[in-house]
């Protein structure tokens, strides 16, 4: 039941809603988060952090949406490289006989 919308779990007051785990996230998070989503920005944190997403740019901390930028396509290739030399690395750990 934790999680599930219902009004015996889930509570809004005043300008906040109430999390069953008892989190409150303000009405202005929730509208942060929602046009974050719809203009693509996201902020990285944990290891990540200080680097954002915007749009289609990965932005390295101290960086701008013009300089210190990673496009997708070249993360994406860098991921796909990354998986190839370790499908390869696996490969060549095989036994052969």
């Amino acid at each position: 039941m934790r999680g599930f919308w219902s009004e015996s779990n889930w509570r809004l007051d005043s300008d906040a809603l109430l999390m069953p785990n008892g989190q409150r996230i303000t009405l202005k998070q929730i509208l942060q988060w929602r046009a974050d989503q719809v203009e693509g920005r996201h902020d990285l944190s944990g290891q990540w952090s200080g680097w954002r997403i915007r749009q289609q740019w990965l932005i390295a901390p101290g960086g701008t949406i013009r300089q210190g930028r990673i496009p997708e396509h070249v993360m994406r290739q860098i991921v796909r490289t990354w998986d190839w030399e370790r499908k390869e690395r696996s490969r060549r750990q095989l036994p052969l006989f």
